[in-house]
């Protein structure tokens, strides 16, 4: 039993360090890009990003935000996760899982970036509700999956030709941490369809104060 636990949770990174650190260090630089573009916006770009922001948090404290399309939502909030986990069903992913993870570090950061950068301290709470919420859950199982997909997606790449299906690396605590991941991000889903629309609506009539 203690066995199987450990192996449920330790194997990304006893199995595959490098693959945790790589996926960090990926959205790390994602980020970082993210940051630097949004805060170097100057000029019509910055006065058109200004506008979107604010038709965006009007739209928001009129209530347009109140129910959002279920599909976009969950199109939104799966598409990382489930792009990681199917990248590391191939050596692809030794190329597709680190784009991945910094095209997310990318926009998330750039979204809170500007945020932050038109709107202070205020606008860093707003970036909270509309992406931290979801991101607190869905960011942890994108990395999750990322780490053990990376790791998978090496061992593909050096197997040797003519091993059997046993030399896959694919195992029972495989497939466990990516239903946990599945039930991590649907609820993920939950909180940004039902109860991030009504927080953020209450913190756009302050940011538009």
């Amino acid at each position: 039993m203690g066995r199987a636990v450990a192996g449920f949770w330790w194997s990304p990174t006893t199995e595959g360090t490098p693959a945790l650190v790589a996926t960090a260090v990926f959205f790390s630089l994602g980020g970082l890009a993210g940051c630097l573009l949004a805060l170097g916006v100057a000029g019509d770009g910055a006065e058109a990003l200004q506008g979107y922001l604010v038709s965006f948090l009007a739209s928001a404290q009129d209530g347009a935000m109140a129910m959002p399309v279920g599909a976009e939502v969950l199109w939104r909030t799966l598409r990382w996760p489930l792009g990681a986990a199917l990248l590391g069903f191939t050596a692809l992913g030794l190329v597709g899982i680190p784009a991945l993870v910094s095209a997310r570090g990318f926009f998330l950061a750039f979204s809170v970036a500007s945020f932050v950068h038109a709107y202070g301290r205020r606008g860093l709470t707003m970036a909270f509700l509309l992406l931290g919420i979801p991101g607190l859950l869905t960011v942890p199982a994108l990395f999750l999956l990322s780490a053990q997909g990376l790791h998978a997606s090496w061992q593909l790449a050096l197997r040797a030709p003519g091993q059997g299906r046993r030399e896959l690396p694919y195992h029972r605590e495989y497939f466990l941490r990516c239903g946990l991941c599945a039930a991590i991000v649907c609820f993920g889903f939950l909180l940004e369809r039902y109860l991030v629309p009504v927080l953020a609506a209450g913190a756009a009539n302050t940011l538009l104060r």
